[in-house]
């Protein structure tokens, strides 16, 4: 049964059995979503209830709170001191926060095996959406793998070395290089390149210093 509206305050008065109200749903566990839905009310309505933007009455507010799931005794110990009781919820969730591991695809670490792979890759003369597919893997996975935002095991290097043809002696030649000969020699070309537009800008400079003399 849904549960009875009441009537929107005109004005916002946030007491402290509205703060406990809050504090009790946080340390049960519930968004606004997931309470509402067992005090069987709007998501806006719990809202507005929270933000102090309705009015209320102590048999509601009990109502409420059995249906989320808490005795009136342990809301009342919360509603003696609800901004400490916040304080404590906030606390306990930057702690699980912390100590969380951090994504890998959050940062990038592109390691010599990471440059080997793409290398490889390279050689073979195939886009990252294809050795995707040759892998098995997702499409976007093996573009996620060169960019250093997903682990590279083992067993993952292994199926890529086999998908694209080659042998592990193959990949470990490449990593234990000092110098990765694939990448020197791309950047020798893009140096020769640029050098040579910068010749044939000059050339061009050249030639028409020339016809203005003319």
């Amino acid at each position: 049964m849904q549960e009875d509206k009441t009537k929107r305050s005109s004005t916002k008065k946030v007491t402290k059995t509205l703060l406990a109200f809050k504090a009790a749903r946080l340390s049960l566990g519930l968004n606004r979503r997931q309470a509402a839905e067992r005090c069987s009310c709007s998501i806006r309505a719990l809202e507005q209830l929270e933000n102090g933007r309705c009015n209320y009455t102590e048999d509601r507010i009990r109502r409420l709170i059995r249906k989320m799931g808490m005795e009136w005794d342990e809301f009342h110990k919360i509603e003696n001191s609800p901004e400490k009781a916040l304080a404590q919820i906030d606390a306990y969730n930057l702690e699980r926060t912390l100590s969380r591991k951090p994504r890998r695809n959050l940062y990038k670490i592109v390691t010599k095996e990471v440059r080997a792979i793409r290398i490889l890759r390279k050689r073979r003369g195939v886009s990252q959406y294809k050795a995707s597919e040759l892998c098995g893997f997702k499409e976007c996975t093996f573009g996620l793998i060169e960019a250093g935002r997903t682990d590279l095991t083992d067993s993952r290097i292994d199926l890529i070395l086999h998908s694209l043809g080659y042998k592990r002696q193959d990949f470990d030649k490449i990593v234990r290089a000092d110098l990765i000969a694939d990448e020197v020699i791309n950047e020798i070309t893009s140096l020769l390149e640029l050098n040579e537009i910068y010749l044939c800008a000059e050339a061009q400079k050249r030639e028409l210093k020339l016809l203005r003399l003319d």
